[in-house]
């Protein structure tokens, strides 16, 4: 005998409470199924305790480190406990914690808590497994010195010297966090420069930031070993070896691995690799009928909101099959809570290099700091917004914005890409004053200017251009948007 359900949902994370959600609501009756806690990544280890860490740092900074980092906690565990309270009243939605297994094409197996296994059946079988972070054999370093997003918000005090290994999102942000709780950071990175998925110009922006802030930065960098003895960790850089003193935390966030072991996916013949986890069409269909996948697991997304948005089309197409399922999925805005705050929307540099003829797009930069009243008052020193968008008809292709509020700054343009609205018709979008969003108007009062005196040559270029092939994909930054796993 099997529980009968419309859906199994593998994954109670942002992307599988969606789609749980969703098809409940619509009186489809559905099981979610959840290895650990509900809420997934975003809920317990994620955006949650971080942006919390972010502005219990904000306030308290070194007045009150210990009482920032119970806070998170706090907090933490409280949305834990309601969201799990909330979702399992919810009607016609079944949670079950237990390990999950594809046992069939409309089969699941769980390993229950408290042992034994359950066998669930459903016409429609939805993988949402999130990802964990990457580990790195540090020679040496002790487990219990070794931290990464899954352990950190656990400190219950801040370190003396924390090292960062990985110079991406997630490092940035709680650089800057336990910095302003009093922390000495230390920042490496294997890489010529921080968020490397990010532009040259946002990253410069960042690493300014940091630096004048006190955190030190080492690039071009590889860590050899720790010495638990005398809390030295021992770092190489162009065959030069040094020391950093007093290390008694190593954070690494050198990026994430999907969770699809154990999933069974090779015996049901879900096809996937390790590169680009499980492939799924714009709306999460896999070679496997009835079985779709969202979130980590996929290629296209790495955050919480896009794992959202993935969900709702899934739950577009399982309850109304008959809709059209042809729009391709979109491009996610992504923003980095560092300070000054990075968002980023649209193509990725790779992606527009691919596309476009060089000559056929324009670069408009705004000085959020010079250009901006907002940014004379509030003494700002790091901001801008960088927008590439198509000669002659304003086209936006791709934007990033660093400064204060970037990451609500950048949903306008998110709209502007997705519905086609082009800087023309930004130009007429009236912006209170002084703010800092009135750079958006000044990117298209630079389109204008530039474009309007100059109709005939810029048609000539579009022309010219506009089929062209274009230039050889070589060393270009990738992605602006979600496309990269961060």
């Amino acid at each position: 005998m099997h529980d009968q359900f419309h859906t199994i949902v593998i994954g109670a994370g942002s992307g599988g409470l969606t789609v749980a959600v969703g098809l409940s609501s619509l009186g489809k009756a559905v099981a979610v199924l959840e290895a650990l806690h509900v809420g997934g990544d975003c809920t317990n280890v994620g955006c949650v305790p971080s942006k919390t860490l972010i502005h219990q740092a904000e306030e308290r900074g070194t007045l009150d480190p210990e009482g920032a980092l119970a806070e998170v906690r706090r907090k933490r565990d409280a949305l834990r406990e309601k969201e799990t309270h909330e979702f399992g009243e919810l009607p016609n939605l079944s949670l079950i914690f237990g390990r999950a297994r594809l046992v069939s094409r409309t089969q699941v197996a769980v390993r229950l808590p408290e042992g034994g296994e359950r066998m669930l059946q459903a016409e429609n079988i939805v993988i949402a497994t999130g990802a964990r972070p990457r580990k790195l054999v540090i020679p040496g370093l002790p487990e219990q010195r070794m931290l990464t997003n899954e352990t950190v918000f656990e400190l219950p005090v801040v370190p003396h010297h924390l090292a960062i290994i990985g110079g991406g999102v997630i490092g940035v942000e709680l650089a800057f966090a336990f910095r302003k709780l009093g922390s000495r950071v230390t920042m490496l990175d294997s890489s010529p420069r921080l968020l490397t998925r990010h532009l040259r110009e946002a990253a410069e922006a960042i690493e300014a930031s940091l630096a004048a802030k006190g955190v030190e930065l080492h690039l071009n960098t590889s860590v050899q070993g720790y010495d638990e003895a005398t809390q030295a960790l021992h770092i190489e850089r162009n065959g030069s070896v040094a020391t950093l003193h007093d290390v008694d935390y190593v954070l690494v966030a050198v990026g994430r691995q999907r969770n699809l072991d154990g999933l069974g996916l090779e015996e049901v013949g879900v096809t996937f690799d390790s590169r680009n986890g499980i492939a799924a069409d714009s709306y999460g269909r896999t070679n496997v009928p009835g079985i779709y996948a969202i979130g980590d697991v996929t290629a296209t997304s790495a955050f919480t909101h896009s794992a959202n948005a993935q969900g709702r089309r899934v739950v577009q197409r399982i309850a109304f099959p008959w809709l059209p399922a042809t729009t391709p999925e979109p491009f996610y805005p992504s923003a980095t809570f560092a300070d000054p705050e990075v968002a980023t929307a649209g193509m990725s540099q790779r992606d527009l290099a691919a596309r476009y003829h060089p000559a056929l797009i324009k670069r408009i930069r705004v000085d959020l700091v010079t250009q901006t009243d907002r940014g004379y008052t509030d003494d700002l020193h790091h901001g801008f917004i960088i927008v590439d968008t198509v000669r002659l008809t304003g086209k936006i292709l791709s934007v990033t914005i660093v400064g204060p509020r970037a990451s609500e700054m950048i949903s306008l343009f998110t709209l502007a890409i997705q519905e086609r609205i082009s800087l023309y018709r930004l130009y007429r979008v009236v912006y209170p004053y002084p703010t800092f969003s009135s750079g958006i108007q000044k990117v298209a009062d630079a389109f204008m200017r530039e474009t309007l005196p100059n109709l005939r040559g810029e048609l000539a270029t579009y022309l010219r251009y506009r089929w062209a092939r274009p230039a050889r994909v070589a060393d270009v930054t990738v992605p602006l948007g979600a496309r990269a796993a961060e």
